[in-house]
């Protein structure tokens, strides 16, 4: 068991692209973004929700959440990393993280949802957007090279990132300003 879900990429369920609207998070949406990373990686709830409260005062991140009707479904977040000495795979620049989707909602195509939309964030800030993954996550892996992410390397470490040395892999995509 990799803690990850059940991937399979032949699964054609989505959901109608009019039934699932993206958008920036609010104060409001974070306990519920809190209790959907709690779900993967434990911890207490309010301590995230706190984290992603920070995130929103910060010009150098994003929050988003994708929603069902007026019911918080995933989120997702980008944030601006500097170099340091002790990461030296881990570039300056903008990096994806926390793509979550809640357990009933995953394979309808969310995931991508948030993804773009993080995306288009970014590109107005930067040429370039990095994403580490797990390399036995294969959805997201998937997902990130439809999206034009190519492989950086899997000799990848990062700050405070839940993944042993020699399980995370680097990607990177051009974004267009």
């Amino acid at each position: 068991m990799n803690g990850f879900a059940p991937y399979d990429p032949d699964s054609t369920r989505r959901a109608a692209a009019s039934a699932i609207s993206v958008r920036p998070a609010v104060a409001a949406d974070l306990a519920v973004c809190a209790e959907l990373i709690v779900s993967r990686t434990g911890g207490p709830v309010e301590k995230r929700r706190l984290m992603l409260l920070d995130d929103l005062e910060r010009e150098d991140r994003y929050v988003a959440v994708a929603c069902a009707g007026s019911e918080v479904v995933a989120y997702g977040g980008v944030f601006h990393h500097n170099l340091t000495p002790e990461h030296p795979a881990a570039p300056t620049g903008y990096y994806l993280v926390g793509l979550i989707v809640a357990p009933a909602w995953r394979r309808y195509g969310i995931g991508e949802l948030l993804t773009l939309d993080r995306m288009r964030w970014t590109a107005g800030r930067a040429r370039e957007i990095y994403y580490f993954a797990n390399i036995g996550n294969g959805a997201t892996l998937d997902l990130h090279e439809r999206l034009g992410f190519v492989e950086v390397t899997r000799d990848f470490t990062f700050p405070k990132a839940p993944m042993a040395p020699g399980a995370g892999v680097l990607l990177k995509a051009s974004l267009s300003r």
